[in-house]
């Protein structure tokens, strides 16, 4: 299933006794166009908490009507775990306190998105011991994480130096990766609309200056489908829209 980041910006945890709270924002991996945190506002639940982490690793699906995403771990286990400051980033020592917290395999080891998996929910065994002892010294003590939130309205620069801005994100819920990205395109095309893009788009992110670059141009940028929110799981829809994303 699609969802976009407006839809689970919002939506509620339910961990196995009950509701624990509601996603404000994710953590993606920007190489791998990954997320790899939900980052929860429980304080309804648990007065003067910080900010709280729930990895796609534990999630059993997602229930687009009540906008409520299922775990499978309990309320006290959710408690307990690692948690960091509201503004702390998210460093990759506290990554392995978490995932040994919860006995998850590191997503970091191997060669997919998910280690050797190719979702997350894989490293939910209960029964993996986390070995990293192959990777390389930046994979082991650094990580790539972003805010969703943070990117939103990022401008995005097209090869003839037109301007959009990213106004959406669109995720998968089976692997949680990245499969597009709603554009406005206000600034390139008279009246402007939205459109989609994907992530193979994309050349290299600025973060200090707050801009994408993309490898379209203005024409590419023209014939790009426009952005259908009600259509993001209709199988017509999403075939013409790869049709054109993928046509030269």
């Amino acid at each position: 299933m699609l969802i976009n980041l407006k839809t689970l910006s919002g939506s509620t945890i339910h961990a196995l006794e009950g509701d624990i709270g509601q996603v404000k924002d994710v953590y993606f991996d920007d190489r791998h166009w990954t997320i790899r945190f939900l980052v929860v506002d429980i304080q309804p639940w648990v007065p003067l908490s910080t900010k709280t982490l729930i990895s796609p690793i534990s999630l059993l699906d997602f229930n687009a009507k009540e906008h409520r995403l299922n775990v499978s771990i309990s309320k006290e286990k959710v408690k307990n775990s690692p948690q960091i400051e509201e503004h702390e980033t998210v460093s990759r020592e506290f990554e392995k306190s978490y995932f040994d917290y919860y006995a998850y395999g590191y997503y970091w080891v191997g060669p997919r998105a998910w280690g050797e998996y190719a979702y997350p929910m894989a490293l939910n065994t209960q029964n993996i011991t986390p070995i990293d002892n192959q990777q390389n010294d930046e994979a082991k003590t650094s990580n790539h994480l972003r805010s969703a939130n943070e990117i939103m309205h990022y401008g995005i620069d097209a090869l003839d130096d037109k301007k959009g801005y990213i106004k959406d994100l669109i995720w998968d819920t089976y692997n949680w990766s990245l499969r597009y990205l709603v554009v406005d395109t206000r600034d390139w095309l008279p009246g402007g609309k939205k459109v989609l893009i994907l992530p193979e788009h994309l050349e290299t992110l600025n973060w200090q200056d707050k801009t994408v670059t993309c490898n379209l141009d203005l024409e590419k940028i023209k014939s790009c489908p426009e952005y259908e929110v009600d259509k993001l799981n209709d199988a017509d829809y999403l075939k013409a829209v790869k049709n054109i994303l993928m046509s030269n």
